[in-house]
Parts: structure tokens; sequence; C-alpha cells
């Protein structure tokens, strides 16, 4: 999975700022546990976006040169108004996703969506965008976009079933694959609550994810994050 775009500050967001508490644990349910980005979660992040990177011919993930904003994820995210969020296992980070406001107003990107091989087909990755549909709405956000490769149409398919529709616009990437990604929209109805889909065959299998979210993510500024 890959939603990526410019990692530029865009000053004219009207966005709420909290300010982030780097790595703090926003709520954790047996052996998982969901917090904010720190910059010392930089390796093992990387690990992750290159290991979903090889399970594609001819993707290569050179940090430095590809997402440098990985080299330090909190602090990237922080100075451009953004939110970096990873999920653990036994301390293994499994999944990450992040949010960046848009260079257009009212609008955020949606980012960093990855999760590990074996953690997938459990409801982990429908999650993960809900916790960037929960903080749109918070930032009054009308509009939540992405940039998907195009070779990930597992990823594709999953955004289309959570709301995402598909734009005509294609962006060329001068990173060290020479990546092509699609564009998704999806826009935000003002009476409409953030939600979790269950993928098919898995009755349950969110009931871990949907106790990561509540525990700690609900009722004003989540746990981690600080008044200005």
């Amino acid at each position: 999975m890959a939603t990526e775009s410019s990692m530029a500050p865009r000053e004219h967001s009207s966005v709420r700022r909290w300010r982030i508490l780097p790595g703090a644990i926003i709520g954790a349910s047996g052996d998982f546990v969901l917090r904010h980005a720190r910059d010392e979660d930089a390796d093992a992040i990387i690990a992750l976006v290159a290991a979903v990177w090889s399970e594609y011919p001819g993707k290569t993930l050179v940090a430095s040169a590809d997402m440098p904003e990985l080299l330090a994820p909190a602090s990237a995210y922080a100075q451009g108004g953004g939110r970096f969020w990873v999920i653990e296992a036994k301390g293994r980070v499994i999944g990450t996703i992040a949010l960046m406001p848009s260079e257009e107003p009212g609008v955020v990107e949606l980012q960093k969506l990855y999760v590990a091989q074996d953690a997938r087909k459990n409801g982990l990755g429908s999650f993960l965008c809900s916790l960037v549909e929960r903080e749109a709405r918070d930032r009054g956000a009308r509009a939540i976009e992405l940039w998907s490769d195009v070779k990930l149409l597992d990823a594709h398919r999953r955004y289309e079933r959570l709301g995402y529709q598909r734009g005509e616009a294609l962006k060329t990437y001068n990173d060290t694959s020479a990546t092509v990604r699609s564009y998704y929209r999806k826009p935000l109805a003002a009476d409409e609550s953030a939600g979790f889909e269950i993928e098919a065959g898995t009755p349950s299998a969110l009931d871990p994810w949907h106790a990561l979210f509540y525990r700690g993510a609900g009722g004003g500024a989540a746990l981690g994050e600080a008044k200005p």
C-alpha cells in the first residue's frame, strides 16, 4: 500500500492544532498497541514499507531518496501539521498510516498505509483508514484524498469499499522505482460518523481494533495529545 505526496508544510490549512507527544499510546488491547510515531521508529517503519514494496516486481525502497520523511517520521509530520500512527504487536510495528493537510483548503491527504503481510485480512487496514477519517472530521475537512501505486490492486479495492472514488489523474514519481500512482478521493458529509468495515468472512475481526480506537481516542483530544 502506498499513498504518498509532498511533505511540504501547508500553511493555509485551517487545522485544529494539538501538540502531539511522540510515541504516546492511544490505546492497547491484548498484544496490540496503537500510538503516535516517534523518530526512533524510523528503522522499523522503513523495514515495513520496504517489505511491502518487495512484494511487487520492480519496487525497491531507498528511504533517503524515496521517502526522506521516514528518517524522522514524528518530526516530519509535526512540521507539516500532520499525524503519523503506528500499530504494534508485541513490540513489532505491523501497520502504519499518516495524514497531512492537502494543498487544497478543507481537504486532508491519507498517506503511509502499510500493513505487514502476516497481519492482513483481519480489518486492520480499514481500521487504520478510519483513524484518518476521524482526524479529518475533527479538523472540519470536507474530503480525504490519496495517491496509491497503480500496482496495489488490493489496496484499491479496499479504498473503493470504504467510499473512495478513483479519479482519472495519474502521477509519476521520480523515485527509485519510477512509481505511478492513481488518485482517489472521498467526500465527508457533515452528518456522517467514521465507520469500521469488517471484511467478508471475519464477523468479529475488528473487535481488537475497536478497543484500540475507543480507549483514549474519544472525547476531545486523544490520549497523547496536549493543548498548545
